[in-house]
């Protein structure tokens, strides 16, 4: 029960933040709208940041499921469906004071594909290791940042161009984030890769 109200508040937060900009909406309206008093709001959380924060969680981890090397541009692609199924949503958060979230969403999703995505490699390819943790932060930035720029943008490019244009670079970029990948041609990771 406990974490269906959550789910509720940020559901509701959501939908209003959908109708309305983020800032002008209140608690007051919040567990109104919720049907949940705001005793228990605050119980579960400290104010509407904090609920707005749990909502975006939620939403990353509704929006990366499996992730293996054949189907995580098409994951990475789905952020940018989301963003634009909500874009009235993500326009009120980014033009208030919780402007930051939009972007933490973004790269908690990012992360969460290169998290899985690693995952799914080590499991098949046990020797492989990260050659460079921070070349892999540097990754997950430009992925960030190529859909931070897209939305600001106004959302006008095709996002299935633009992941096409990353899939392009990301080949040859993982390829170097690992280390212990055969450079033969017949190599299972290499092949993968390559169909990414």
């Amino acid at each position: 029960m406990e974490s269906r109200t959550k789910e509720i508040l940020g559901a509701t937060l959501q939908k209003i933040a959908s109708d309305e900009q983020f800032d002008a909406i209140t608690v007051k309206r919040l567990v109104l709208e919720s049907h949940v008093n705001r005793q228990t709001f605050y119980y579960h959380f400290q104010d509407k940041y904090d609920c707005l924060q749990y909502q975006f969680y939620q939403d990353a981890s509704n929006l990366v499921g499996d992730v293996t090397t054949s189907n995580w541009l098409k994951v990475y692609l789905d952020l940018f469906l989301y963003i634009d199924k909500n874009q009235t949503f993500f326009q009120h958060v980014s033009e208030s004071h919780a402007y930051t979230y939009a972007d933490d969403f973004m790269l908690q999703v990012i992360d969460l594909i290169i998290t899985k995505l690693q995952k799914s490699l080590q499991k098949e390819h046990p020797q492989l290791k990260i050659r460079d943790q921070s070349g892999l932060l540097l990754f997950e930035y430009g992925l960030q940042g190529i859909v931070r720029n897209w939305f600001r943008g106004g959302l006008r490019e095709n996002p299935s161009l633009l992941v096409e244009s990353v899939s392009k670079v990301s080949q040859r970029q993982l390829r170097t984030l690992f280390h212990g990948v055969i450079d033969k041609e017949d190599d299972p990771f290499r092949q993968q890769l390559m169909s990414v």
